[in-house]
């Protein structure tokens, strides 16, 4: 209900430029105290900023956002997907892992295999799985600073010198026209050569993803095999399996 209500006031804010406390407050139908509660939350995940003259959004569109601040985000949401996520794999499998936060909610789990090979382009992956007793191998390119994945021309190439059993990906949005989105273009074609490398492509996304936009899209539902959501009530028009998980209370 809450992250809900935080998706409505983004919308509103997208729409309209700016609001108000009081604004929001008749629009959603909750209290002052509520919709305060919920723009702090927006502006310390730099999703909106708060003005002296009212609310507008960030430009978030174009922004590779820190991994570190990524990580932070719907943490106990992304180890139960992930958890599902790990049921997919077998001994012997290769596997492509993308530099997002969710994906790397699964490396804890993949230490316990011993015949893996892991593919990525995420530096994150590659410490987590240090010392695992498996090769895991790191797709060089351009480095960001900002997610620590490697990107470019070069990343590509060197992703279509494999075949992966299975890939995971996890967007940053899931449009409403059905396609996986992400902030950069960088971050879309990487995503895109490693899915037509893939005989199984898994696509992992919180429900805070859904009915999102970012500019640049990198494949449609369909183009999946696995869908696994915490999201327990869409109706996901694709052909993908729709696995859905619900979070555990602490």
């Amino acid at each position: 209900m809450k992250e809900q209500r935080k998706l409505e006031i983004l919308k509103i804010l997208n729409e309209k430029g700016h609001s108000s406390v009081r604004e929001l407050e008749e629009l959603l139908g909750v209290s002052q105290s509520t919709v305060r509660r919920d723009l702090n939350e927006l502006s310390r995940s730099d999703l909106i900023a708060l003005k002296r003259d009212g609310i507008v959004p960030l430009p978030h569109d174009f922004v590779d956002k820190a991994s570190e601040q990524r990580s932070s985000v719907n943490a106990r949401v992304k180890a139960t997907i992930a958890k599902a996520a790990i049921k997919l794999i077998s001994e012997g499998s290769c596997i492509f892992l993308d530099s997002s936060t969710t994906v790397l909610a699964m490396t804890p789990a993949l230490r316990s295999f011993k015949s893996i090979s892991v593919v990525t382009n995420s530096l994150n992956v590659v410490r987590q799985l240090r010392g695992c007793s498996f090769p895991v191998r790191l797709i060089c390119g351009e480095v960001s600073i900002r997610s620590l994945s490697c990107y470019g021309p070069l990343t590509e190439s060197e992703i279509r010198k494999f075949n992966f059993d299975l890939a995971f990906f996890s967007p940053v949005a899931v449009t409403p026209n059905n396609y996986a989105a992400e902030t950069t273009e960088n971050a879309a074609t990487v995503r895109r050569a490693a899915l037509e490398q893939s005989r199984v492509a898994v696509l992992l996304c919180d429900h805070t993803k859904l009915g999102m936009t970012r500019p640049f899209n990198f494949a449609h539902l369909d183009a999946f095999s696995y869908i696994i959501t915490d999201d327990n009530s869409r109706v996901f028009d694709t052909t993908a399996i729709v696995r859905r998980v619900r979070e555990k209370e602490p």
